[in-house]
């Protein structure tokens, strides 16, 4: 038999003896994993994806948000992230130190942790949520991730009115568009509003309106032609009236705040109607002569019975009246007789020189027991002062063409006489520019029946130089040049 030296035998012995170690070891191990918890998925379930959750300082109600149960011995986190769910600001254990499978909070927690984020009251956080599951080194979030906003509630402040101020009469018409606006402080952010109307008291609501901006706004746009639509719609005739009181209410969520006053305010229907302009026909040129005394009716339709009136012309435009005038009858006829030479007097008197003109617009305003109306339309006209300039056809002639002659005398001081022929009636201008091209006289802007006319111009009030005058029709053009020497 051969012999094993000592040297070989203590090799040999360890060797088993590291396998023996590592068999037990492995056993050992794998006995561990069978004995650990497995982490198994598991689903959220309240609140569902897309929620709005409005904090309330106010209220400690119980919000309890719940998921299913992953497997025994879990415990569990909570976790808000904005804009998504991997930006986490909110990181929180479940009930039962994270045993649970759920988070009990109250709308009063959430607020002040939304307002130690920074947001203030009616702002909002959108973002995801979910929950992670713990055992020991291991973790596993939940199969979903929900959206949900968290929005700080608006809180109501006391607030005043502001207009109209109580104790106001609005008179209410169909043919009233003006702009009114009703108008009150802010009550806090977030809130809106609704105007009411009660009567005889605001106890006894019978108009409720947002206001502007779907109720967002501090302001409620109306006009007197649809309060009128209204109040027809109550039951109220033209000229009735309605006492009662005014306040707002502002909104947030279930809760509510009224106004800190309450206005009184009238409102009536107004008796007068609507009604059109006649004559003259707008784009009118209304020519005055001091020496025409020919009566000129200038008219319009009836409003109603008792109503006075007054005709009014404004330069540019009906919004900058530069006249106001009654009707015949002392403001009671449809009617407003006037003459050239008296038309003449007043442009006078506004400054216009013989010759020129304004342009503008005319409307009539209709009055009774404090209420106004304005005719439904506005008519563009002109006024032009007679230049005082002889203008007359010579002789019975028919020319066969259009001309223009030379003015004589020519040079001239201080007046010239123009000639010219029209073969056919036309619309003739014939105008007097300095060398500049500014426009000096007017001398004839009107229609002309045919034949040979001659236009007499005083230039008095020019100084010396060259001129040019220019006759134009539709058909046709010529200018020519003349000289005054003073």
């Amino acid at each position: 038999m051969r012999k094993i030296s000592f040297a070989t035998l203590v090799f040999i012995l360890s060797v088993i003896s590291f396998f023996s170690f590592s068999s037990n070891n492995k056993a050992i191990q794998a006995k561990d994993i069978n004995d650990r918890a497995v982490i198994n998925p598991f689903n959220l379930l309240f609140p569902p994806t897309g929620l709005i959750f409005t904090s309330d300082a106010g209220n400690s109600s119980p919000v309890n948000i719940t998921w299913s149960r992953s497997s025994a011995g879990v415990t569990y986190r909570w976790k808000f992230g904005a804009p998504n769910i991997s930006n986490v600001i909110l990181n929180l254990p479940s009930n039962n130190g994270g045993a649970d499978t759920l988070l009990t909070v109250t709308p009063a927690a959430v607020d002040g942790i939304l307002a130690g984020l920074g947001l203030n009251p009616g702002e909002s956080a959108s973002g995801e949520w979910a929950v992670w599951a713990y055992q020991g080194m291991d973790s596993l979030k939940s199969s979903q991730t929900f959206s949900i906003t968290f929005k700080r509630k608006a809180v109501l402040n006391p607030f005043s009115l502001l207009f109209p101020p109580t104790g106001l009469t609005l008179v209410t018409s169909p043919e009233n568009n003006a702009i009114i606006n009703i108008n009150w402080r802010k009550s806090g952010t977030g809130a809106t509003y609704k105007w009411k109307f009660g009567a005889p008291s605001i106890n006894s609501v019978i108009l409720s309106l947002p206001s502007n901006n779907s109720g967002n706004d501090t302001v409620l746009t109306v006009t007197p032609a649809a309060v009128d639509g209204i109040l027809a719609g109550l039951g109220l005739n033209p000229g009735d009236s309605v006492a009662g009181q005014w306040a707002v209410w502002s909104y947030n969520g279930t809760d509510s705040l009224k106004s800190a006053e309450t206005f009184q305010i009238t409102f009536r229907r107004s008796k007068l109607s609507g009604f059109n302009l006649l004559f003259p026909p707008t784009g009118l040129t209304f020519v005055t002569d001091p020496n025409n005394t020919s009566p000129v009716n200038i008219t319009w339709s009836k409003s109603a019975t008792g109503v006075s009136y007054k005709w009014k012309f404004g330069a540019p435009d009906i919004g900058n009246a530069i006249l106001s005038l009654p009707s015949n009858n002392s403001g009671a006829d449809t009617i407003l007789t006037v003459t050239p030479a008296a038309v003449d007097g007043i442009l006078a008197g506004l400054g216009l020189n013989p010759g020129d003109s304004v342009a503008g617009q005319w409307a009539v305003w209709a009055f009774l027991d404090g209420d106004s109306l304005k005719s439904s339309q506005t008519f563009n006209i002109t006024f032009k002062r007679d230049n005082q300039i002889g203008i007359q056809q010579i002789g019975t002639e028919i020319p066969g063409s259009f001309t223009l002659s030379q003015n004589f005398p020519n040079p001239f001081n201080p007046a010239t006489i123009i000639r010219f022929s029209i073969p056919k009636n036309s619309f003739v201008s014939l105008k007097v520019y300095d060398l500049a091209g500014k426009e000096i006289s007017n001398l004839i802007n009107e229609n002309l029946t045919a034949g040979n006319y001659e236009a007499d111009f005083d230039g008095s009030g020019i100084t010396s130089g060259v001129y040019f005058y220019r006759l134009q029709t539709d058909d046709f053009t010529d200018t020519k040049r003349m000289t005054l020497i003073k």
